[in-house]
């Protein structure tokens, strides 16, 4: 338990564009991660109506401990429904609070259902500490933090959104060396994701994984799995690489989370890698969802590093033009999974793929300096390959794009495992490196 907290560190995202002051040194990275604090726990209603949950953390300030003027509000955490939460801090003393979002306008009211924070109950975070199963129940009826020693009455709470996006950039360190039979690769936590995205990240789960050490002499190829995916689905792609030249990189995120957001964090792994490492090139293949994720992260990387260069991109069975079940999700479901918003046929996101300016009428394209080609599966012309269809696989926009087509006679999984798409891979890694 203790090794699953202390994985998921921190990592300070820097407040401007990686392209106006990039990230911290590696070495000042792991400098502050390492004196960081971790504080986990849960947090439910004692009458669940589906109300959002805001936990507060307040830190002591110094001088009396009984004075609540030397208490601070000094972060939150925001949950849709009951579940985990956590806070990656820096050392000191604090306390606990937590309230139930009646109106949903982010705002604590002094009506509203409250967990007082306790004075008497001070958490003692010590530099690399982490303080976990710490169980918050929201009474239905209760004492009010306006009526104990710290008061929230003020506090306007981040959105789940903001929450999310926050939560996404606090990271483990990546790199670091797994192997795909590990549980957090398990086709029943990747599934989890996509309902529990938090709690997935709060597991300690999210990351980019090398699956043997680094090698100076190979080239890293990363592999980006789909919606519901996890690193697992590339293992026979990832068995038949040639791996005398090339080593293979997985990265894990969670299949909740904003696609774009996921795109910006596989970015920001990279640079950090990149600033370890020195590697020159790196090769993407992607799948399904994945290849969305990684077209927006080349596109992102595109903007803000010259370094490394990407030459390659294979993606596989990609729903360019969306999903009609996730615009179903979309319009139907009480509360809609971040990542069926970017899937829906017709989305901003899937427009801002292809195309940027107010209107959507500039072009946007991948250099001819990246080898594009776009791999699809079929299993017949009116379903497409059961999953996707092939209308969506086939956007215009990707077509014209991809250096070549190929098309498979498979189910959308069953892609992965067909010899001649392996061999097709490892032809198109060794004509562009």
């Amino acid at each position: 338990m203790l090794r699953r907290y202390l994985f998921l560190g921190i990592v300070l995202i820097v407040a401007c564009d990686l392209s106006g002051c990039g990230l911290l040194a590696v070495k000042e990275q792991h400098q502050k991660i390492t004196s960081y604090c971790q504080i986990y726990g849960t947090v439910k209603p004692e009458f669940d109506n589906g109300k959002k949950m805001i936990v507060t953390l307040f830190k002591f300030n110094g001088g009396d401990v009984n004075n609540r003027a030397n208490w601070g509000l000094f972060d939150h955490f925001v949950r849709d429904q009951p579940g985990k939460w956590y806070f990656s801090t820096a050392s000191g003393r604090y306390v606990l609070a937590a309230f139930k979002d009646v109106n949903s306008d982010l705002v604590y009211q002094l009506d509203e259902p409250a967990l007082a924070p306790r004075l008497d109950n001070i958490v003692d975070c010590q530099p690399g500490g982490v303080k976990t199963d710490i169980s918050l129940v929201i009474p239905e009826q209760g004492r009010t933090p306006a009526q104990s020693p710290v008061d929230i009455s003020k506090l306007q709470a981040r959105s789940s959104k903001n929450q999310f996006d926050i939560s996404l950039g606090q990271v483990a360190k990546p790199g670091v060396l797994a192997s795909l039979d590990q549980p957090r690769f398990a086709e029943e936590v990747a599934k989890q994701s996509l309902w529990k995205p938090l709690d997935f990240l709060i597991d300690g789960n999210a990351g980019l994984y090398f699956l043997e050490p680094y090698s100076a002499n190979k080239i890293p190829v990363l592999f980006v799995h789909g919606i519901n995916g996890t690193p697992r689905d590339f293992s026979y792609l990832i068995e038949q690489l040639d791996k005398t030249h090339f080593q293979p990189w997985v990265v894990y995120y969670p299949s909740g989370a904003y696609i774009d957001n996921v795109a910006r964090y596989i970015e920001q792994m990279l640079q950090q890698l990149h600033t370890q490492y020195h590697f020159e090139k790196i090769a993407v293949v992607a799948h399904s969802m994945g290849g969305l994720v990684s077209r927006s992260f080349i596109l992102k990387h595109l903007e803000n590093a010259k370094t490394p260069v990407i030459p390659l991109f294979i993606s596989i069975a990609t729903p360019w033009n969306g999903h009609a079940a996730a615009k179903l999700g979309v319009d139907h479901a009480p509360t809609p999974v971040y990542s069926w918003e970017d899937l829906a046929i017709g989305s901003h996101f899937l427009k801002q793929l292809f195309y940027s300016g107010e209107y959507s009428e500039i072009r946007k394209r991948l250099p001819d300096s990246i080898a594009n080609h776009l791999l699809f599966s079929f299993i017949d012309t009116q379903s497409g390959d059961g999953t996707v269809s092939l209308s969506s696989q086939l956007r215009d926009e990707a077509q014209d794009e991809a250096e070549r087509l190929y098309g498979f006679s498979a189910s959308h999984m069953g892609i992965l495992n067909l010899p001649e798409v392996a061999r097709l891979v490892n032809r198109l890694l060794e004509n562009n490196y």
